[in-house]
């Protein structure tokens, strides 16, 4: 425990505000679209695979697996692209605000390098 007075002036923070002008919008996230897409994309592939008439040598399991690669990143494009035309008509609709950024600065203690009573040095 130390036995430091506590009534030590405190220095005074300095406070400094600037006004900014900042644009505030909307914008999707991208990953979200993208795994929407490719279960979309999943989806589409196992309609495609079940609807299409194919030869009884080869397993169903089979031709899905090879077809469902195609199918994910034909989905996760297509999910990108959504998002981005989103993200292009949202930026349209953006509105421009007055914002205040504050900066609060504590300056240190000059006696902070001194010893206080019953502190080793």
């Amino acid at each position: 425990m130390s036995t430091a007075p506590d009534d030590l002036p405190q220095p005074e923070p300095q406070v400094s505000a600037t006004r900014d002008e900042v644009r505030v919008r909307r914008a999707p996230k991208y990953p979200v679209f993208i795994f929407g897409g490719i279960v979309v994309g999943v989806v589409v592939t196992l309609i495609a695979v079940v609807a299409a008439p194919g030869d009884d040598q080869t397993p169903f399991a089979q031709v899905f697996g090879y077809f469902v690669l195609y199918g994910i990143a034909i989905g996760a494009l297509v999910g990108a692209i959504v998002a981005v035309i989103l993200d292009a008509i949202l930026s349209r609709r953006g509105r421009s605000v007055e914002g205040e950024r504050t900066v609060v600065e504590t300056p240190e203690p000059d006696d902070a390098d001194q010893p206080v009573d019953g502190e080793l040095e």
